[in-house]
């Protein structure tokens, strides 16, 4: 609810401050009094583009602020809160403030907090709703109309259902794609750690053998000298007559002959035994080295080229065998991990599946539920049109594809995917006989869009949403009894919502819980406006100025007097409204 709004140097407007009440406000006055000022001050309070033109002549800056009351359960407080904003309804209120300078960039707080313009249309928005000129028509946005559609049907559980799910497939998608992107970058990494592997693989080095081939690369490189030294050593020490394993033998063997005569040379004679068996098994050793060593110089190359392929792996990926064949273990480990990443896609691919087919089962429901509504909408809309001089009008209601992506189904059109569903709704008006509906920006005045509006409230309970709802003229064109209908309208809105109205038609001013009289003056060479309430005498004799102009007379004072019993006669027998 509006509690308070105070205009400083706001086009003709000195400083004003004006305290609102529940139900309906009606203001009035003459044209050119500040009415209209009055709206605009409201437009910017809530988000609306500054003009700097309105700023009052002279003044540095005009200043517009507002005190609204926003239960903790409004749409208002929801947003905020959402945003992060939640200190922006402090104890139940919003204070907002629009500086609008007559040069440079204006500034704009809610509760003391700097804040954008952008941020206070999205908050403006959920507290205060415009019916005026076409720049204020919130009918004008196709977004809006599937909002109302969806009110008017009663279709919050299966929007809920269907935001639910656009959400859960968004993040499951963002899932996906994020991972793909991972997977692209791990496909470069795996064919590295797959060379990796292939390039051990391909010689297959053992622990200890660069050592062992160091050795091999020394002997075959004097193959011929160790054949010779070998063939030596054999022939001296083992093979022949005359090898000193034979002399030691027989050495032995008088040796022991001597130990009979002797005993002391005992110890001697068992030496050289030893001494002889200890020869033979060497040699016998040094001949078997020798037959079954490989020492042909052609297999120097063949060596020399496997040292080489392992002190190539070496400077790559370690420093010994062990550290090549550990990285080998290592780049195996990698990519068994690499590989899980299918099983992974393959679960982020079923995700995605399950939550594309809630969207569509949600999304199908409220289409079916949507166009199930539109025929009943249009009827309840167009009865109330008919009592507010806008009876031979024709609304209609057409759907077409909601923008942006898609789910995608076997056999069938992809599905529109959306926050709000499959589809727009758009609400098309033939003002007039034999015309075809149109967009209602092209066929309807901004008062008739307002009583449009004013329709679509009356059949849908609750509709604000906790807003205030301000018509600017909403009587313009009409008059008689089709202005006591839009009073009458206006009076049942009042009472689920606070409703301010500009008006000139006494018959809508008869309802008003509260009447504001806006008028002008001159003082001191600038023209200033005022506001203020009136009393119930007040009352009678503006609406009895309204009914007959600047004279009052006693017959328009009566006039004046009975259209008030009337109009509050009426409240007190106004039925509750319908909605689908």
């Amino acid at each position: 609810m509006l509690r308070t709004l105070r205009i400083r140097d706001l086009a003709i407007i000195d400083d004003l401050t004006v305290e609102f009440e529940s139900g309906l406000n009606l203001l009035t006055g003459e044209t050119g009094a500040g009415k209209s000022i009055l709206v605009d001050a409201l437009g910017l309070v809530t988000g609306d583009r500054a003009d700097r033109s309105l700023v009052r002549s002279g003044c540095e800056r005009a200043v517009v602020e507002a005190l609204f009351d926003v239960p903790p359960a409004s749409a208002a407080a929801a947003w905020a809160a959402a945003q992060g904003n939640a200190e922006w309804v402090e104890d139940g209120q919003v204070v907002i403030r629009r500086d609008v300078p007559a040069e440079g960039n204006g500034r704009v707080t809610v509760n003391g907090s700097p804040t954008t313009a952008t941020a206070l249309r999205g908050l403006g928005r959920r507290l205060l709703e415009l019916h005026g000129q076409h720049e204020h028509q919130s009918l004008l946005s196709a977004d809006e109309h599937l909002r109302v559609l969806d009110r008017l049907g009663g279709h919050a559980e299966r929007l809920t259902r269907v935001t639910e799910a656009y959400a859960a497939v968004s993040v499951s998608r963002e899932a996906r794609e994020a991972f793909a992107a991972r997977i692209a970058e791990r496909r470069e990494r795996a064919d590295e750690l797959e060379r990796v592997v292939r390039e051990i693989d391909s010689v297959e080095p053992q622990p200890g053998e660069l050592e062992q081939l160091e050795g091999r690369q020394r002997l075959l490189r004097h193959a011929a000298r160790m054949g010779e030294i070998l063939d030596d050593l054999v022939g001296t020490a083992y093979e022949g007559e005359q090898s000193t394993a034979a002399v030691l033998s027989r050495l032995g063997r008088r040796a022991a002959e001597a130990a009979e005569l002797d005993a002391s040379l005992s110890e001697l004679a068992q030496r050289l035994a030893a001494a002889a068996l200890e020869l033979e098994d060497v040699g016998a050793a040094l001949r078997d080295y020798r037959e079954r060593g490989d020492f042909d110089p052609s297999s120097l190359e063949e060596v020399e080229a496997r040292r080489a392929a392992l002190e190539r792996l070496c400077l790559a990926f370690g420093p010994d065998e062990a550290a090549v064949l550990e990285r080998r273990e290592t780049a195996l480990q990698e990519l068994g991990e690499l590989q899980e990443f299918d099983a992974e896609t393959k679960r982020l691919a079923a995700e995605v599946a399950k939550h594309e087919e809630a969207y569509v089962e949600w999304a199908l429901a409220l289409g079916l539920a949507r166009r199930e509504a539109a025929g009943s909408v249009v009827t309840l809309v167009e009865e109330q049109l008919a009592q507010l001089a806008l009876g031979k009008a024709r609304l209609d209601i057409v759907f077409g594809p909601a923008r942006g992506g898609f789910v995608e189904r076997d056999g069938l059109e992809p599905l529109p995917l959306s926050p709000r569903g499959a589809e727009r709704a758009e609400f098309l008006l033939a003002a007039n006989p034999g015309e075809e509906p149109r967009a209602m920006q092209k066929v309807a005045s901004g008062g008739e869009l307002s009583r449009v509006m004013l329709a679509l409230h009356a059949v849908d309970r609750g509709g604000a949403d906790g807003r205030v709802l301000v018509f600017d003229e909403v009587d313009s064109g009409v008059g008689g009894a089709v202005a006591d209908a839009v009073g009458s309208r206006l009076a049942g809105l009042a009472r689920d919502s606070q409703v301010l109205c500009v008006t000139h038609l006494p018959q809508v001013a008869a309802y008003a819980d509260r009447h504001y009289h806006v008028s002008k003056r001159v003082e001191a060479g600038r023209t200033q406006t005022d506001i203020r309430p009136l009393s119930t005498d007040e009352r009678v004799d503006e609406l009895a100025r309204m009914l007959g102009g600047r004279s009052v007379t006693a017959a328009s004072r009566r006039n004046a007097s009975e259209l008030l019993g009337t109009a509050g006669r009426a409240r007190g027998k106004q039925p509750a409204r319908r909605s689908t």
